[in-house]
């Protein structure tokens, strides 16, 4: 996604007004010249090709000078709205696009959808700190990109202490793959402590799983099954993971609004 910085585009635009400006007259200058021929080229002529010239180079410059500005500057909004600042993981803003995108590719493939919210960490920010617990938000988003599944995988920060992963790619998504996940999550994420100075701070996660393609082919739907999911897991006691259930969720919805 590109996002253009106005101002910036408009002094470009007039440069290149400029530019073209003076090209018409410099060709102009150089086209009576030639009218008559055998006269020898006044120094009057050469002065205002020199001028000319001048010009001509000086709107080039400020031409490229502008372009670079603009380059810089859609890069630096570019990394702000796609990246959480922190974690460097694709941010609120951005992460619903980057999964229809990424189906696009795909369409017809299969897809799970990872809520996960961290355990108590407002126990964490409490006891060690905000600064503490920026270290280890950013700690556990590493582990998060670290994870290889085999398959076009997003890593998101959702708000707070909830991040996201999305898997696409699948042709069916069976009991055995959940609990490969769960197990590889487990190990690479959970299993070891953070380190924040002298302290270790275990990692706990709750996580909800939804289907792409199964559960709904709505990338609003599917966010909003896998963070019901998640919450029934924290239910279940925390470190778990749950599979959405539709009956479940109706039947939820149902008990808050009779």
């Amino acid at each position: 996604m590109c996002f253009a910085i106005s101002p910036i585009h408009c002094d470009a635009e007039e440069a290149k007004h400029i530019q073209k400006e003076l090209i018409v007259r410099f060709l102009t200058l150089i086209g009576k010249m030639h009218q008559k021929e055998g006269n020898p080229i006044t120094s009057n002529n050469f002065e205002q090709i020199q001028l000319l010239n001048n010009e001509l180079v000086n709107a080039q410059r400020k031409l490229q000078k502008a372009n670079i500005q603009l380059k810089h500057l859609n890069e630096e909004l570019n990394n702000r709205l796609v990246k959480d600042p922190l974690t460097s993981l694709v941010r609120c803003y951005q992460y619903r696009s980057e999964i229809d995108r990424t189906i696009s590719l795909q369409p017809k493939m299969l897809g799970l959808f990872a809520f996960i919210d961290i355990d108590d960490f407002k126990h964490i920010n409490d006891t060690l700190g905000h600064a503490a617990g920026d270290q280890y938000l950013m700690e556990f988003a590493r582990r998060l990109q670290s994870l290889d599944f085999g398959m076009a995988t997003i890593c998101m920060r959702i708000a707070g202490d909830e991040f996201g992963l999305y898997l696409h790619g699948f042709e069916q998504i069976e009991e055995d793959f959940l609990t490969a996940f769960w197990d590889i999550f487990t190990t690479k994420v959970m299993e070891v402590p953070i380190q924040i100075e002298s302290t270790q701070v275990p990692i706990s996660c709750s996580v909800g799983l939804s289907v792409f393609g199964t559960d709904t082919k709505n990338v609003f739907e599917l966010i909003e099954y896998a963070d019901f999911a998640m919450y029934q897991a924290k239910r279940k006691g925390k470190r778990s993971y749950c599979l959405f259930d539709h009956t479940c969720y109706q039947k939820e919805k149902l008990s808050h609004y009779p």
